[in-house]
């Protein structure tokens, strides 16, 4: 089972923004039997709002539970990726001494 995700409204530097956030068991607050003891770091909810792809905590004053359906699944071909994956780009650091080496004219010193 996926955890569900949400359109969230919350502020980032003063400005309304939107943002899709998923809700985590408070870890300060919830015991293992998932009672409520009371906490000033979720305000009493036993949740707190996460922002899955960077991690970080939202603070949310609108939400709208995602329905998967409506969303798009399948990647379009050829499609640009978020974050750049595949084989590490190789560089040959000799070749950078090698140019060095060419475009210095040689000087002969005289003892």
């Amino acid at each position: 089972m996926t955890t569900p995700l949400f359109l969230i409204a919350h502020s980032v530097r003063g400005e309304a923004a939107f943002d899709i956030a998923m809700q985590m068991e408070c870890p300060h607050c919830m015991d293992g039997a998932g009672t409520n003891y009371g906490c000033f770091n979720c305000e009493d909810l036993g949740y707190w709002w996460i922002i899955p792809t960077s991690g970080h905590r939202a603070f949310p004053f609108d939400w709208e539970p995602l329905v998967p359906s409506t969303i798009a699944t399948e990647v379009p071909s050829g499609w640009p990726d978020h974050y750049r994956h595949g084989p590490t780009p190789t560089l040959d650091i000799m070749s950078l001494f090698k140019a060095q080496r060419e475009a210095k004219p040689h000087i002969p010193r005289r003892l």
